[in-house]
């Protein structure tokens, strides 16, 4: 019987001898097997439960060494020739069939990430696809048909979502100059900027000499960014500083300033300018679920005050009269006869900008001088704080 029939014999044998002993099998060639399992069994006569007596095993099995593997098989009612042993093959299947198992072999080899996704559930879709057409045309089975059906919507369902998820977003000139400016650089993804720009109130256009923002009338309800051109921002009739395009006109105000209060400083335009105003309340509530988003908007919000407070004399490490002649030379490359007007004047209604006739376009660096030389000092500005001999240094 060869090589292998000699090392499986006893081994088969062995446990078809348990399992026939076990279940008082008979062999259908005439010997008796239910001799040696009686013998493991004793009984008792009175109607008393029957007490099993102790198993004894001989090293030979109770048939015939005749009997082989085929034997063993032919003892449990199946002959040899029952198991599915392949003596001829079908045909090939046909093409649906193929590329059906093709697209899922093609859907074991989808990298990770989101494309990964994306490729993984387009080859299932297309393969399902394949195994609906062959249960219906080649088949014509309902069942095959309904199955492949099915996963071919829900993964239909799925490549429509991740499309949907990936589709490019776009924005207007304007606002894609400040993603790619501000918010790019900081790795904020287009559809987060999206959720932002859906907190957006309106892009206001502020004419030259016009009034943004005026210092204790004007609430702090909204978060304003330049898009283009300048307004200057001043206090008390000074001028402090110029917001010019992609900086914010009310920084300062989003750290612990309330809907309800007040600007301290009065915006006004000295160019034709577009201001791009968000819902301050309705911006922090969208960003508040989302901790990214916040650390955003605090570190570039936070950078913008800094740059403004490094604009004054003390903070920048200059003197009063190198901060003057940056501002003057800012304003006086207008070059339009504009100037600024006193704003310590008692009439709130006079604008910050005139137009003085008969005067040379340079006179606006004599005023915002006199402007500008008063003692009186902004009073948000950066500080040296020096101890004094009364005072415990720390």
């Amino acid at each position: 019987m060869g090589f292998n029939s000699t090392v499986l014999e006893p081994i088969v044998t062995t446990i078809a001898s348990i399992l026939l002993l076990s279940n008082n099998l008979t062999d259908e060639d005439g010997f008796n097997l239910s001799s040696s399992a009686s013998s493991t069994i004793s009984s008792t006569t009175g109607g008393t439960t029957p007490t099993p007596a102790p198993t004894t095993f001989t090293t030979e099995p109770s048939f015939p060494n005749s009997h082989g593997i085929q034997g063993i098989i032919k003892m449990g009612g199946i002959t040899y020739t029952d198991f599915p042993v392949c003596t001829s093959w079908l045909p090939i299947n046909h093409i649906y069939f193929q590329l059906a198992n093709i697209f899922l072999f093609l859907s074991y080899l989808a990298p990770n990430g989101i494309y990964g996704i994306l490729y993984l559930r387009i080859t299932l879709t297309i393969g399902c696809m394949f195994f609906s057409l062959w249960g219906w045309v080649v088949l014509c089975a309902f069942d095959t048909f309904l199955w492949n059906a099915i996963f071919v919507l829900i993964n239909l369902i799925h490549v429509i979502v991740i499309c949907y998820y990936l589709r490019p977003v776009r924005f207007t000139p304007e606002l894609e100059q400040v993603y790619k400016s501000l918010f790019q650089p900081l790795k904020v993804s287009r559809h987060q900027f999206k959720r932002v720009i859906n907190c957006m109130k309106l892009i206001r256009y502020v004419k030259f000499q016009e009034i943004y923002a005026q210092e204790k009338i004007t609430r702090v309800d909204s978060l304003s960014l330049v898009l283009s051109g300048r307004l200057v921002i001043s206090q008390n009739g000074r001028a402090l500083h110029i917001v010019s395009q992609h900086q914010f006109l009310d920084s300062p105000e989003w750290f612990g300033v309330s809907t309800d209060e007040f600007f301290q400083v009065s915006a006004t335009a000295i160019e034709d300018s577009r201001v791009l105003i968000w819902h301050r309340d309705k911006l922090k509530l969208t960003i508040m679920g989302d901790q990214f988003l916040q650390a955003v908007f605090d570190h570039i919000l936070g950078r913008d005050v800094v740059k403004k407070l490094m604009q004054l004399p003390e903070a920048g490490g200059q003197t009063p009269s190198e901060v003057e002649l940056e501002v003057n030379e800012s304003l006086s490359g207008m070059g339009n006869g504009h100037c600024v007007a006193n704003l310590s004047d008692d009439s709130e209604s006079k604008p910050l900008l005139v137009v003085k006739k008969g005067e040379e376009s340079g006179s606006i660096t004599a005023i915002i001088n006199r402007q500008l030389q008063v003692n009186d000092t902004p009073p948000w500005r950066l500080g040296r704080i020096e101890e004094t001999d009364q005072e415990t240094p720390v």
